[in-house]
């Protein structure tokens, strides 16, 4: 059973970690809605190291290109 989990675990996080550069190379080919994503994810570290002034790049290149929520998030870090 054992066994069994530790599979499930090592494919789900292949299949996340995929997910993720994925979602990063379209934000750097200009998805503004891909770079919110990497902002929240890189910002909760979540699968990947949290990493504040990398998830405030990703905000702000989201904002640049027009995404309000990454604006609202970007403000939110730039008070604290």
């Amino acid at each position: 059973m054992k066994k069994i989990i530790m599979s499930i675990l090592i494919l789900t996080m292949g299949v996340y970690a995929t997910v993720i550069e994925e979602t990063r190379r379209s934000c750097e080919a200009g998805d503004a809605k891909d770079c919110k994503t990497m902002g929240d994810v890189t910002r909760a570290g979540l699968g990947v190291e949290q990493d504040y002034a990398k998830a405030h790049y990703y905000y702000d290149k989201s904002c640049f290109d027009g995404n309000k929520d990454a604006c609202k998030e970007l403000a939110a870090m730039d008070k604290k």
